[in-house]
């Protein structure tokens, strides 16, 4: 897939914030404001939140068990850096594809493009309280 089909992919998931039994708490589009996206962020006292995953290296399909390690160590990382975070499953618009990853709140955007990087992600998807969600390419993606 080029550059523009992953761009394309990227705006048509729904990006879903989880609790710990897997139920949607939230979910928030690129672009688009989300209420509950927002209610998230203000029950937890956080202003932003970034939705991460270490699954699928550069958006190639990859093995479970890769993917599963790959997410252990995005939440290791996260929390030996102090960052909270939540649960996340991204849903493309074919509703077969889905992957976990976090959604990490008040993760510093250079730090989250630096973890994003670090576990060869094309991009992750930012929050802000109020506004749209906007989609960050990381170096590999040509951010």
């Amino acid at each position: 897939m080029d550059a523009a089909d992953l761009i394309s992919a990227y705006h048509e998931t729904s990006y879903q914030v989880l609790d710990c039994r897997g139920a949607v708490l939230g979910a928030a589009r690129i672009g688009q404001i989300s209420p509950n996206v927002d209610e998230l962020l203000s029950a937890h006292g956080a202003a932003s939140g970034v939705f991460i995953t270490g699954w699928n290296p550069r958006s190639v399909p990859t093995e479970r068990g890769r993917n599963e390690a790959a997410h252990r160590r995005l939440e290791s990382e996260l929390r030996a850096r102090g960052i909270r975070f939540l649960p996340h499953r991204g849903v493309g618009s074919d509703p077969s594809w889905s992957e976990e990853g976090v959604f990490a709140l008040d993760l510093p955007i250079a730090d989250a493009l630096e973890l994003a990087s670090l576990f060869q992600q094309n991009a992750i998807v930012a929050v802000e309280a109020g506004k749209p969600a906007r989609l960050l390419l990381t170096p590999l993606l040509g951010g």
